[in-house]
């Protein structure tokens, strides 16, 4: 038998060896390609949902500054916040994919809630009575449309935090949670500042106060960092609105006024609520970056392999070809 025949027979197991693992490699590094995909639509998904949870907020405040002053304050500001909040959950729900099959009930349970919008607005729109129990079923109304989205996003946040993208996310998930108790606080405030403050009415802004501050500490925690909070609450926006809770909590509950207007409430409550959107915004936009990151890196390394294993089937081919001359 030719010797090239020999070396053929020898060489030939080797280089299909190669070829399995060259294979192997490529399926493998194309599975975390895929996974590393699924990361950044979902970090995209996860905004889109944090958007929804914003608008909603905003419109259960003007709503509430609305019917509190019988339809004299922010009536244009209502009508556009209304036109807002429809575009981002339309834009919002037509792009939620993967979250939606990952948690299928708890979507459903966010549409089957959005649906009911255009009833709450009627209701408002056409209100027929005034004092607290009107803006209580606003208030209540709104937050049964919002309690759902931030179910459906601690459902997709989870509870990992074992790398720094999964701390991101509960860090994330944590401010906004913190943001709709300030929201409430906002639309609670509001409306104590039309109606008499009552001493449970106190009582709910100190809790929905204390609540906020226990969740941003986590925050701190996640980060690793004791100095976060602190500097959030020598923000102006912190300060201003502390000081209407300093005054609130040493009013006489039966007093028949505050040293302050509802337009200065919503004022420091609204500068404050933007304030923590901005910080979640912050750790989206970091959050968007890690994943897009890590996809573009696999997708690098992919193609890297591939055309590795390319080039070493072609200097494969030609040895053979060079062997059976």
């Amino acid at each position: 038998m030719p010797l090239r025949i020999v070396v053929l027979f020898v060489v030939a197991p080797l280089f299909l060896l190669v070829g399995y693992f060259a294979y192997s490699e490529i399926a493998k590094q194309r599975a975390l390609h895929m996974r590393s995909g699924h990361t950044a639509q979902t970090a995209r998904e996860d905004s889109a949902i944090s958007d929804m949870i914003h608008e909603l907020q905003r419109e259960r405040g003007f709503s509430v500054g609305y019917v509190s002053s019988d339809g004299l304050s922010f009536p244009d500001e209502l009508t556009q916040q209304r036109d807002r909040t429809d575009q981002t959950i339309a834009s919002a729900l037509s792009g939620i994919d993967l979250i939606a099959v990952d948690h299928r009930e708890e979507f459903d349970r966010v549409v089957a809630c959005l649906q009911t919008l255009t009833r709450v607005r009627q209701r408002i729109d056409g209100w027929d009575e005034n004092g607290q129990r009107i803006i209580e079923e606003v208030i209540n109304s709104y937050t049964r449309l919002i309690d759902p989205l931030l179910a459906l996003a601690q459902a997709s946040t989870g509870s990992d935090r074992s790398t720094e993208y999964h701390a991101l996310r509960q860090a994330r998930f944590l401010i906004s949670s913190a943001k709709e108790k300030a929201g409430l606080e906002r639309a609670t405030g509001a409306a104590g500042v039309v109606m008499v403050y009552s001493l449970s009415m106190q009582e709910e802004l100190t809790s929905l106060r204390r609540e906020q501050l226990a969740t941003l500490s986590e925050v701190d925690a996640i980060k690793g960092s004791s100095a976060w909070l602190p500097t959030l609450q020598r923000t102006r926006q912190y300060v201003a609105l502390d000081d209407l809770h300093e005054i609130i909590l040493s009013a006489d509950a039966t007093t028949d006024s505050l040293p302050f207007t509802r337009t200065q409430w919503f004022a420091a409550s609204t500068a404050w609520i933007d304030l923590l959107r901005q910080e979640e915004a912050a750790v989206t936009a970091e959050l968007v970056f890690l994943a897009s990151q890590l996809e573009q890196e696999t997708a690098s390394q992919l193609t890297e392999l591939i055309w590795f294993s390319v080039f070493a089937a072609f200097t494969a081919a030609a040895f053979v070809v060079v062997a059976l001359k």
